[in-house]
């Protein structure tokens, strides 16, 4: 029990550190840039994106910023993706042949990062959900920090399929370092480098943006290499932070809210499945060793509560038992302060979270299994290695 009880203090703490805050977007006004208003160009790769792109170009008609321009690039869809695109106004591109040596969809950005005319990019997936005021607060976001802005957005969950994404959802937050604490010196330093325009990004743990939605200046695009520096890169948002530490471009991530939102995997269990096995695995070799010390320290300990619990009960150990079942009642609270700021994950679903990290810990077991023996994960009907 003491050994139990050590791992929950362990858990607890790795939990406060990795989830101490929840850093959101500030709403904007269109009249703060005053006549100094950018021309913000949004791309949106879109692969068999029929529903999700109808959604999101109708979020786009009804902001209260102005937009340059729409592109929306086809890469290689077979349903309606394209004539939608046409239909809600986006200039449509055709992505090309993808050469060889090009991963996912930066084949797709690099088009259309080539094609736009604005001094702002902003990378949109198709299953990105924007309020009128969406634009506005990531324009806010750039204007106050003068860095790449990349958002987490607040993930909608539809139905209980959706709500299986729950620690998917928090280890993307946590490994990332974007809920981490900002220590006085770093306050000091971002005061800073708001003056001085320093090139450090927000945090040292923070490696890596967040693909479905990256705002960028042209000239900061052009200066990574575009998405053509990253062309062999699966995990694509975690590499082009990478690019951009590299060439100390500064870049700050967000959580999303109801302004900035998506739905993920709206097709089912098969294409939630499909998605979360191209990431994990490909995603923690990038991770920081304490970070990973610190996902593994929470993970370990949010699993054994549930865990000791059951052993307990069957032993017919009761006074263990009854200090377990306190110990599970803590970490449901606790993932529901956490679970809150990241989407719209039911109580229910959490109360009984031990099926969900189950699936979590399948979904990742299998993604390494692919990435040791080389083994394709089917995504967009296309094979992807993970060992690449």
């Amino acid at each position: 029990m003491i050994i139990v009880g050590a791992m929950m203090v362990l858990g607890l703490a790795a939990s406060w550190i990795l989830f101490y805050r929840f850093p959101g977007l500030e709403r904007g006004d269109p009249q703060d840039w005053g006549n100094q208003t950018p021309r913000l160009s949004i791309i949106i790769p879109a692969r068999n994106e029929e529903q999700n792109l109808a959604l999101l170009l109708g979020d786009l008609r009804n902001q209260t910023h102005d937009i340059h321009e729409i592109i929306c690039v086809d890469d290689g869809s077979t349903d309606q993706t394209a004539s939608i695109a046409t239909a809600l106004g986006a200039r449509l591109i055709t992505a090309a042949l993808k050469p060889a040596g090009w991963l996912g969809k930066s084949w797709a950005c690099q088009q259309g990062g080539e094609a736009a005319t604005g001094t702002l990019l902003l990378f949109l997936d198709a299953d990105v959900r924007l309020s009128p005021t969406g634009i506005g607060k990531l324009l806010k976001a750039h204007q106050k920090t003068g860095r790449v802005i990349s958002v987490m957005p607040y993930h909608q969950i539809e139905n209980k399929t959706e709500a299986l994404s729950l620690f998917f959802n928090c280890i993307q937050m946590g490994a990332n370092g974007l809920g981490l604490p900002v220590g006085r010196d770093q306050k000091k330093q971002e005061q800073k480098t708001q003056k001085q325009k320093i090139h450090k990004s927000r945090h040292p743990y923070q490696i890596g943006l967040y693909g479905p939605v990256i705002l960028i200046s042209r000239a900061d695009y052009q200066a990574v290499g575009g998405h053509t520096a990253i062309k062999d890169s699966i995990v694509d948002d975690m590499a082009l932070g990478e690019k951009l530490r590299e060439k100390e471009i500064p870049f700050a991530l967000f959580m999303g809210d109801h302004d900035v939102s998506y739905r993920m995997y709206r097709g089912g269990l098969r294409e939630l499945i499909q998605g979360w096995t191209k990431n994990q695995a490909a995603g923690v070799a990038k991770t920081p060793l304490l970070i990973l010390a610190l996902v593994f320290f929470w993970i370990t300990a949010v699993a054994s509560a549930p865990l000791y619990l059951v052993l307990n009960l069957v032993w017919q150990q009761w006074l263990e038992a009854g200090l377990l079942a306190a110990c599970y009642g803590i970490w449901v609270l606790e993932l529901n302060r956490i679970a809150r700021n990241i989407g719209s994950f039911s109580v229910i679903s959490i109360v009984f979270y031990p099926p969900l990290l189950l699936f979590y810990l399948l979904i990742f077991l299998r993604s390494l299994a692919k990435k040791i023996l080389g083994r394709p994960v089917i995504w967009k009907d296309r094979e992807i290695r993970l060992d690449k």
